[in-house]
């Protein structure tokens, strides 16, 4: 019998997390699943939590335990990667977000409903193995974990941009996201500079001295769920941008020839080393980073979760 071991982000409001940890509670006592709760106020308590329950634990418990997070996305990769280097072996992990829906929860077919999502993780029999990203920064950053990808330069740049001017967050609380978008993208054409990228895939150096924008995408699903064999990671650098170009990127995009236009730079690898030696600004999985220089190693791995998210009617996932 499985036991499923909750990490509950203490963070949020008591409106969010304590109602929301409550009716979920609610459910695995109605159904008497073997479980234990540990709520999360500080990140370096997540690390003590584990290695406290994983050292006491025997090697049968761990084959029947589940490490199940409920919170932000954010507070979910950093369980995972505290777990990872808690244990050498991957026990499964599942997630229930709150108040917010990812691409990756998305693809894979998680409910945003978190009741919803509880019953996909209770109703799981077996692991599901999917890919993911890794940065491993030789700058001294740590190590961080993607789900869908990290993003450097233009794009970040227009974010960031939308995220703490105040004039653009008053366009997206009266629901002018789109001019507020436009703007900030005008901003970000006037002042962005272009930066020098040195990639290296296959012990291949590649140069580009004046890049605008780089995308590092992962695809989640394996092509065997049976093999251990990691996807490619995404790779494309676009060296000239301007409002033309930007809309060219966007028809190229949209209707996949992207490979026919120079300035637009793709490679597929599961090791990419990146260089960027200028302040830059960045994201991953639409979380804003601080601006940082790269010298960093992204690879490809995967890793088993506990969901069967068929085991749910596409009605209820849509209402979710």
């Amino acid at each position: 019998m499985k036991t499923f071991f909750f990490f509950v982000d203490n963070h949020f409001p008591e409106s969010d997390s304590n109602s929301v940890w409550g009716t979920l509670e609610g459910e695995l006592q109605k159904r008497t699943i073997k479980y234990k709760t540990e709520l999360i106020s500080d990140g370096q308590q997540i690390e003590y939590v584990l290695k406290k329950n994983l050292n006491n634990t025997d090697l049968e418990s761990k084959n029947n335990l589940v490490v199940v997070t409920v919170g932000s996305s954010t507070f979910f990769l950093d369980v995972l990667t505290k777990l990872r280097n808690a244990s050498t072996q991957q026990i499964p992990i599942a997630f229930i977000l709150i108040n917010e829906k990812t691409n990756f929860a998305t693809k894979i077919g998680v409910s945003s409903n978190p009741v919803v999502a509880l019953r996909q993780i209770l109703n799981s029999v077996h692991p599901i193995s999917y890919n993911l990203g890794l940065v491993e920064n030789a700058l001294g950053t740590g190590k961080q974990i993607f789900t869908d990808e990290l993003i450097v330069g233009f794009s970040a740049y227009v974010t960031d941009l939308i995220k703490n001017s105040k004039f653009y967050n008053l366009l997206v609380k009266y629901h002018l996201s789109l001019i507020a978008e436009f703007c900030a993208i005008t901003d970000a054409f006037i002042n962005q500079e272009s930066f020098s990228v040195t990639t290296r895939l296959s012990q291949k150096y590649n140069f580009f001295k004046n890049s605008f924008s780089i995308r590092i995408k992962n695809q989640p699903f394996l092509d065997n769920e049976n093999s251990k064999e990691t996807n490619n990671l995404q790779l494309t650098i676009i060296t000239s941008l301007n409002p033309l170009s930007y809309w060219l990127i966007l028809l190229a995009r949209k209707f996949n020839f992207s490979s026919k236009i120079p300035f637009i730079h793709t490679f597929e690898q599961k090791q990419i080393h990146l260089v960027i030696n200028s302040l830059e600004f960045s994201q991953i999985d639409n979380r804003q980073l601080i601006n940082k220089f790269y010298d960093a190693y992204l690879k490809s791995f995967s890793y088993p979760f506990w969901f069967d998210v068929d085991s749910i009617s596409i009605s209820e996932k849509d209402n979710s």
